[in-house]
């Protein structure tokens, strides 16, 4: 699999897990890979995140393990208030809510 086919598999891979598994406490979730050796999730939140939190983004990582065979996981869960602009992207946003005003 080359790297173009593996990221269009992690993106709908991710997007399916994401449904009906993501609390109104996620600000964005962004991610990165190497091949299959490893994979690194990264969630912001708008509170600091409690088990609940972090045991549904476990479910979505488990749903991609299923997709994709990775060697190692890595996640990270930060809370911050900061602007999307200033915070780490890393190579792929999956999701972002929607902060902005709403007409």
């Amino acid at each position: 699999m080359d790297n173009s086919e593996l990221r269009i598999n992690i993106l709908l891979s991710l997007q399916r897990a994401l449904l009906g598994n993501i609390s109104s406490h996620v600000r964005m979730i962004c991610c990165d890979w190497d091949t299959i050796k490893w994979f690194k999730i990264k969630v912001y939140f708008d509170i600091e995140p409690n088990d609940e939190e972090r045991e549904l983004i476990s479910v979505i990582l488990t749903e991609l393990e299923c997709d994709i065979p990775f060697e190692k996981f890595h996640e990270e869960y930060i809370y911050s208030t900061e602007a999307f602009g200033t915070l780490d992207s890393l190579e792929a946003v999956v999701y972002a809510k929607h902060e902005g005003v709403v007409f």
